[in-house]
């Protein structure tokens, strides 16, 4: 039978069971928020690309944790807001540029290969390790994608700018268990002036542009004035043309009445200059006529007298000494003939006849020559003079044998025959004589 104390000694330990079996089930049931991992480790299992890991997760539920054997840790997957910023970093063209960007990055609870490469790496770090990772891989590609972009595309397209820095360092941030949520670019500048200058290029390109409109605008203004302008001056040209036209016409007629007036004229005048040139024509051909008649009275007929008294003259003057000459000729033939019926004989008489005039010629043909200076070389035996004396003597001596030797004649042989040499010993020759 039970006592009062022994009920509530029962009622205890009941309790007390109680109190121990909830606090054990609270131990061994794991919660997690939905921004937050909880990862149980200590069994092993198959992913759905068949890597088998030593851990299991939840998120934004309840397990039931294996005493012992498993051991709990979360991980945050709440955003992590960074700020990203480089200087004096180079840009396509080594401009330096400074660049300010925040990105809001979080540890990735999808896909599983991701979320299982954030527990191999993430798992245990305090936050501020996994941001200074995170931000750490941000400033590299920042890097990295700014060397591949002119200033001009980083500061005109920073969409652009940071669509290719969420895509350069979305495989680098998944491969350590990140997820990029958000990248924005704040500000771009550089320390030398560059994208200043740009921009007052721009500036200066969009104000130009603007006055260019403006003065098309003005242009297309005056155009429009002068055109109007232009079909007020066409109208009143057109009637001035009608004008001058009827004047241009009055003008034409006038000339044209001028024109025939003039040329019957010009008609008249030249019938009468062709009348007085005929007329001065006939008299010039009657003045020659007489011209002629004249020289032929004057001049021809006593030109023609003149002629034929001097050809008489001529002939008369002519006859005796052609009768001369014939003389000489019959003279000379006889005197060959007389020579060549006496012989050699004859020949060496006639030549020794003849002799002081060949050597009168011989002489008289070396007397023309003339020598300015003789310079006579005695070879100390006293015959340069002598020698020098005779040169004149022999010269007239060769000057004769030339001519023998012209007519074929031995001048010693007729020498000696012309001063009684054997007149049988001469050539035989026959002297040509003049022809008949």
């Amino acid at each position: 039978m039970f006592t009062p104390l022994g009920a509530l000694a029962a009622g205890l330990v009941l309790v007390l069971v109680i109190v121990v079996l909830v606090a054990t089930i609270k131990t061994l049931i794991v919660i997690s928020p939905p921004n937050r991992a909880a990862v149980l480790t200590g069994r092993n299992r198959l992913l759905t690309d068949g890597q088998r890991v030593g851990y299991r997760s939840i998120s934004g539920g309840r397990v039931f944790r294996v005493p012992i054997i498993e051991t709990v840790q979360h991980m945050n997957l709440e955003t992590i807001p960074i700020e990203v910023s480089v200087n004096n970093a180079f840009s396509k063209g080594n401009i330096p540029l400074n660049v300010e960007a925040i990105a809001n990055v979080k540890i990735a609870s999808e896909p599983e290969w991701v979320f299982n490469n954030a527990v191999e790496r993430l798992l245990g770090k305090s936050e501020d390790e996994i941001k200074a990772l995170a931000q750490d891989t941000l400033t590299g590609n920042l890097r990295g994608v700014l060397a591949t972009l002119t200033p001009e595309e980083v500061n005109e397209d920073r969409l652009g700018f940071a669509k290719a820095l969420s895509e350069d360092a979305g495989e680098d941030l998944a491969s350590l268990g990140f997820h990029l949520d958000v990248l924005k670019i704040q500000n771009v500048s550089d320390e030398r002036g560059y994208l200043a200058a740009i921009g007052r290029e721009k500036s200066a390109e969009a104000i130009r542009q603007a006055e260019i409109a403006e003065a098309r605008k003005r242009a297309d203004t005056r155009e429009a004035q002068a055109e109007a302008s232009r079909r007020a001056e066409v109208r009143e040209a057109a009637a001035s043309i009608k004008v001058a036209e009827a004047k241009n016409a009055l003008r034409v007629r006038q000339a044209e009445l001028d024109r025939e007036g003039e040329t019957a004229e010009k008609i008249a005048r030249v019938k009468a200059m062709e009348a007085e040139v005929e007329a001065e024509r006939i008299l010039e051909m009657k003045r020659v006529e007489r011209e002629e008649q004249r020289l032929l009275a004057d001049v021809v007929e006593p030109a023609k007298a003149e002629k034929m008294a001097a050809f008489a003259r001529a002939e008369a003057e002519a006859a005796p000494i052609l009768e001369r000459g014939k003389a000489q000729v019959e003279v000379l033939r006889r005197l060959y003939g007389e020579v060549r019926a006496g012989g050699e004989a004859a020949f060496a008489v006639f030549i020794a006849e003849k002799l002081p005039e060949l050597l009168e010629i011989a002489v008289g043909a070396v007397e023309g020559v003339d020598i300015d200076r003789v310079v006579v070389m005695d070879g100390g035996q006293g015959e340069g003079v002598s020698n020098a004396l005779n040169q004149r003597v022999r010269g007239a001596y060769g000057t004769m044998e030339g001519l023998a030797s012209v007519l074929g004649l031995d001048i010693q042989e007729v020498l000696k025959r012309a001063v009684g040499g054997d007149a049988s010993q001469g050539p035989d020759m026959e002297p040509a004589l003049p022809p008949e």
